[in-house]
């Protein structure tokens, strides 16, 4: 199993969680030093640095993984710029567009040249509940998850007969860096109250998420959006 964005909060999770499960893990990253680490304490695990936004580093990710890779997931991403869209700087755009949608699609590419030819294998994309609505002052994270969700969904449909499913995990607000930063941007103390649970999502239960679909539980779901978010698209 491969793991991008291996690092990162959600991914330490899933990759904690997985190695337990008895997965032999690749766990990749741009950050070399966190994603050497985060191997070396999970049994059985190895890691490769890149970047996943370049082909060639992708390419070497999946060939990392080799001839057993069965299951990919694509976590990588941030938040980009957060505030009025007429404040947002246009590289900004462009570098968040860039880390959260074209991650995926180098990703998507990558992967389905490898599972196709199996005739089996699960993609699973860390998307956002950001993806499905509009998020006044992160219309840039928005924008680039709304573009995943569009990636996910048309991928899917493409591969559902070669026996690859691809399916979306879409988090609400969730214990992080990112969170916090997002909320510091926004100026707000107790963004939690805003979610009808009472509280924000913890990266392990992200991780139960993403470990159900890369199972044979989920053999039957392709091109869905799971949503984790604590009631907050019910309103």
């Amino acid at each position: 199993m491969l793991i991008t964005g291996a690092a990162g909060v959600i991914g330490r999770a899933a990759a904690a969680l997985l190695a337990g499960q008895g997965y032999a893990l690749v766990l990749a990253d741009r950050d070399v030093a966190a994603v050497e680490a985060l191997a070396g304490s999970l049994p059985g695990a190895t890691w490769i640095g890149g970047d996943a936004t370049d082909a060639a580093d992708v390419a070497a990710m999946v060939a990392k993984a080799g001839a057993a890779l069965r299951c990919v997931v694509l976590a990588v991403g941030s938040e980009g710029p957060v505030g009025p869209i007429e404040d947002c700087d246009d590289a900004a755009f462009l570098a968040t567009m860039t880390l959260n949608a074209t991650s995926v699609w180098l990703g998507l590419k990558a992967a389905l040249k490898v599972l196709k030819p199996k005739g089996r294998g699960s993609i699973v994309v860390l998307a956002s509940l950001s993806g499905t609505m509009g998020m006044p002052m992160m219309s840039t994270y928005s924008a680039s998850k709304h573009a995943v969700l569009g990636l996910v969904r048309s991928a899917a449909r493409e591969a559902a007969g070669s026996g690859v499913r691809i399916n979306a995990v879409c988090p609400g607000p969730a214990v992080s860096d990112m969170m916090r930063r997002i909320d510091e941007g926004m100026g707000r103390a107790d963004a939690a109250a805003s979610v009808p649970m009472g509280r924000y999502a913890e990266p392990a239960e992200i991780a139960q998420m993403i470990a159900f679909l890369c199972s044979d539980a989920s053999s039957y779901s392709t091109g869905a959006s799971f949503m984790l978010d604590g009631g907050y698209a019910c309103r």
